[in-house]
């Protein structure tokens, strides 16, 4: 359900603020202990909660209002900067936020895309991370759940001790601009995450925000595909994000966040050792990790493939030069997971032949891709730190994007200029049955009845 929030054709009830909230801490504790999916959905009490658990899966949480501290904009109106970043739940917050607003190129942005953000989860202080980084920063939030977890952490965020709250995990857009509506898409699952390591409910969902630029509107769809599954799906999932992009009738879109194009399947030890003795033996062990930088020419081609049949760009959006997240033997945490999906002896090995290279190799999982829009320099900053701490796995990736002169920017306005991408038809305005006030009317009579229509 797309929420269109503009204040020229918003309704006053629409709240400028909303959080997610749900009182299902008892059952959630109950549900982790169960095994099967199938003993889930026989349970009683289950069934009984099962519209409530629906309805926070397919929940939104915002803070639209100006805030009350409003952050600078120090590359005036020629340019927007739009960051992308798997930040890894946000669980390292206050050095997050230290290089968020401490880092020059960071602390520049005009628009936050974040992968991997918790609310109410132990392993991050039970922090609501989108809001308190919101505020921190003095942008506005837009959050979508994905899931809602049972379990402590993955394999390497278990002895934390911290026991979950509302035990969300989604993805999350924080910008300086207004925002004129948000929708998510669902995306199809490979295997029910139930029976994962890390057991949740719920599917990855996408989240799309439209914000009013200085020269018009700008729909940014913040993703993050499956590590843990084939290429073929990732590239499943991200055609399913970019054909409802069309029918929204976007004209100037940007997609960023961790694609995990990863150029594997991590299902499992087995598809994992199969890929890399199909990787080894066509390209050789260290043609195989020069794949890594350039996933979008074999392996991953699918997926790139989606974006330029649809209109789409990652040439100049995108720092090809360095990668956006390592396998490194020395990080302990890297190793742990790795074991779930690596059998030990391939394990052993490939820390062998990594030791020249210091134990480390860069992959390139985290793009950005744009249509009807002008990228004017990209860049990835290297395992920014913070009073000596690391935030995340992965690396932040940076894309400025050119702004239109005023003439320019009626001529965007009118769907005249840098609306349609190349070889593409004008795109329609956005369907009034979907968008339009009396139908957002009935769906947001108050916080409450609007939550439950989620």
């Amino acid at each position: 359900m797309l929420q269109q929030i503009h204040p020229r054709t918003a309704p006053a009830s629409l709240p400028e603020r909303f959080e997610l909230t749900h009182e299902l801490d008892t059952d959630l504790t109950r549900w982790a202990q169960i095994r099967s999916r199938r003993t889930l959905e026989r349970d009683r009490g289950y069934r009984a909660r099962k519209h409530e658990v629906e309805r926070v899966l397919a929940g939104f949480e915002w803070d639209l209002a100006e805030p009350e501290v409003v952050r600078p904009c120090p590359l005036g109106h020629e340019t927007a900067r739009v960051v992308a970043w798997n930040v890894e739940r946000g669980k390292r917050f206050a050095p997050l936020v230290g290089v968020l607003s401490g880092e020059d190129t960071l602390a520049a942005a005009d628009v936050l895309m974040l992968n991997e953000v918790d609310i109410g989860m132990g392993r991050s202080d039970n922090r609501n991370v989108p809001r308190d980084l919101a505020r921190a920063l003095g942008l506005r939030y837009v959050f979508a759940t994905s899931h809602v977890v049972l379990a402590p952490g993955d394999q390497a965020e278990r002895g934390h001790g911290v026991p979950n709250g509302l035990s969300l995990h989604g993805n999350a857009l924080l910008t300086r601009f207004p925002v004129r509506r948000f929708e998510a898409v669902t995306l199809p699952e490979y295997t029910d995450k139930f029976h994962a390591i890390e057991k949740r409910l719920g599917e990855k969902r996408a989240l799309l925000v439209e914000l009013e630029l200085p020269d018009g509107p700008l729909l940014c769809a913040v993703v993050h595909l499956d590590p843990f599954s084939p290429p073929s799906h990732r590239a499943a999932q991200l055609g399913r994000v970019l054909a409802h992009i069309e029918r929204l009738g976007a004209g100037r879109v940007l997609v960023g966040g961790d694609l995990n194009t990863n150029t594997y399947d991590l299902g499992g030890p087995l598809g994992f050792t199969l890929n890399c003795v199909h990787k080894i033996g066509r390209f050789g062990f260290e043609g195989t990790l020069d794949q890594y930088m350039r996933p979008d020419e074999v392996f991953e081609r699918r997926l790139f493939d989606a974006l330029r049949r649809r209109g789409y760009s990652t040439a100049g959006f995108n720092d090809r030069a360095r990668g956006t997240i390592y396998y490194d033997i020395n990080d302990v945490d890297l190793i742990t997971k790795a074991h779930d999906y690596v059998p030990a002896p391939l394990l052993r090995w490939l820390e062998r032949r990594l030791e020249p290279r210091g134990g480390m190799v860069p992959l390139k999982v985290d793009w950005f891709a744009g249509r009807g829009v002008q990228a004017r320099r990209a860049a990835v900053i290297e395992r920014p730190t913070h009073d000596g701490q690391r935030i995340s796995d992965h690396n932040p990736i940076v894309v400025d994007l050119a702004l239109a002169r005023p003439l320019e920017a009626g001529l965007v306005a009118s769907g005249r200029l840098g609306s349609r991408p190349p070889g593409h038809a004008a795109l329609p305005p956005p369907r009034q049955s979907r968008v339009g006030p009396a139908n957002l009317r009935l769906r947001s009579l108050s916080p409450k009845s609007r939550q439950g229509r989620n």
